[in-house]
Order: C-alpha cells, then structure tokens, then sequence
C-alpha cells in the first residue's frame, strides 16, 4: 500500500467515525509501508493526542524529531489536535528543536530543476503538491509510455517538512517557474506541457494567467486551484489567447478541489477554453490507479 493511500484511508475513518478508530487502523497498518515519512509521523502524533493517548503522542513525537531527526514547518504545532499536549515539557522541547531545524533548512532551500538537456521533441515538466517533492512526482509518472516526450520535474524551495516542500498560494512560484523555464531551451521544444499536482496546479494557472510564460497543454491533477477565485474570466481569457489545451483530473470525493474545478470548467466552456475533464467518482484527493492511461490518451489526441 502507498503511503497515500494509508493515510486518505485514515483521514476517511475521522470523517467517518471518529479519531481513535482511525488511529488504530493508521498505527495497525505501519507495517504495509517501507518507512515512516515525517507526514506519516503527524498523523500518529495528532491522532494520539486527540484520542487521549498523551504518552504515545509524546513517544511518536520523540521518535519522530530526536530518533528520525525530522522537523516541520511551526504552524503543524498549532494544529488544535495537539492541545492536550501542548503545554507538556517535552512537547515544547520537541516544538523548538523542530523550529531551529526547519529554519535552518529554510535557510539552505534551493529549487531543484531536473534538467539537463534537450532529449526530446517534446517535454512535460511536473510540479509536486504540497508535503510531497520530486522523487513522489516520479514515483507517478516514471512510467509514463511517451518515447517522444522528455519528462522533467520541479521541486519548490518553499519548506514544508523534512525533505518536503510545498507551493504557497500566494508564494513565489510563479518567480520558480520563470527561472527554471529561462534556465533551459524551453522554447525549442514543439509540444511543451505543464503538470501539476494539487497546490502545483495553482502555480502553474498564476504563472500562465500572470505572466508571458507560455505552453501548449495544461494538465491539472486533483488540482487545489484556489487564484480560480480572484479573477477567473481572466485568467480563462489568458489561455484561450495562449491556445493552452486543458485536461482535468479529479476525484468526485475530493472535497476542497472538485468544487473549485467544477468553477473553472463551467466557465471555461462558456468562454470556449479547449478543455478534457475526467472525474472520478471513488477518488479522494490523490493520482487515480488508471492515471497514466489518461495522461496517454490525453497527449495522443
């Protein structure tokens, strides 16, 4: 089982029951992943702590910080969840130790682009969510069967845990975006194609709506698209003037992205924005099993 798939499953059982059904299932199934990952570890510290297990939500931040040597962003310690713990000794030890480390790695945080060449006709170049990096983006898409596309990734240098990154909304991608794009032969390429993942995708739409970048296709994956809410008319006027074809791929039960891609499609197709859209009615907020099918469909058409 993916990690992903462990913890959507989990995030169910809170929604569906309560936090110490889920905590048990989480803390029951440990043993289906390779490793624990700083993500993992903040679900059992929170879970734990809401479920009146205050000593195993200490033991999991221990293992977590001192043992892992893991560390997150400050604002995962002002989760509510963690109230029953927080003015605990060791929980403000753990708390300062994560901070020091975090800025330290915020410090030091580069974008990290994989180019390295031109090998290819065409190119795809993928964005990550939020709390994931570039090895999860390829763990997705390495297998992709396109020979005649050269699929490259980017990395935020925007922290969010260890060996995490994330995409602010209102952050300076679109600024990571630019210089990686200016740093390669972008232009050379004959079909050039921008994938995001969730918070990836509304980097991606602020730089195409905000800027001159431009690219053929658009594809946008359980998109957490939230600049759709500023000015959409716009931002959809921009891509029909770039002539930027857009493919949607979201899950039915993906509360927070559904509703904001069912806004952007309705007034794309009122505008006449060129648009594919595949929603999937058991998918949460995650890659459907059937994705690179999509994908490969999508730029054989």
């Amino acid at each position: 089982m993916k990690e992903e798939q462990l913890l959507n499953k989990t995030l169910n059982l809170i929604n569906d029951d309560d936090s110490l059904v889920a905590y048990n299932y989480l803390v029951s199934n440990l043993d289906l992943l390779e490793e624990k990952s700083s993500q993992v570890y903040n679900f059992l510290y929170c879970l734990a702590a809401i479920s009146d297990k205050k000593d195993e939500a200490i033991d999991w931040l221990r293992e977590a910080i001192d043992t892992k040597g893991f560390w997150y962003r400050p604002e995962v310690f002002e989760d509510e969840d963690l109230d029953s713990i927080r003015e605990k000794e060791e929980f403000k030890k753990y708390v300062k130790k994560s901070k020091d480390k975090f800025l330290e790695a915020k410090s030091k945080a580069k974008t990290v682009f994989t180019w390295k060449s031109k090998e290819k006709d065409n190119i795809i170049i993928v964005l990550h969510g939020n709390q994931q990096n570039n090895e999860i983006s390829k763990n997705y898409w390495s297998d992709l069967k396109a020979s005649n596309y050269q699929l490259e990734y980017i990395q935020s240098n925007e922290v969010d845990s260890y060996q995490l990154y994330r995409w602010e909304d209102q952050g300076n991608g679109i600024i990571q975006l630019i210089n990686s794009l200016a740093s390669i032969d972008y232009e050379k390429y004959k079909d050039k194609v921008l994938s995001g993942f969730s918070s990836g995708c509304n980097t991606i739409l602020r730089t195409l709506s905000e800027t001159n970048i431009v690219c053929d296709r658009v594809v946008l994956i359980s998109p957490w698209i939230p600049y759709i809410k500023n000015d959409l008319e716009r931002l959809i006027n921009n891509l029909i003037k770039k002539e930027v074809e857009v493919l949607i791929v979201c899950g039915k039960k993906d509360k927070d992205c559904y509703p904001l891609c069912r806004l952007f499609e309705n007034k794309a197709d009122k505008l006449g924005l060129k648009i594919k859209r595949f929603y999937i009615d058991d998918l949460d907020h995650q890659y459907p099993s059937n994705f690179l099918e999509i994908i490969s469909k999508f730029l054989n058409d």
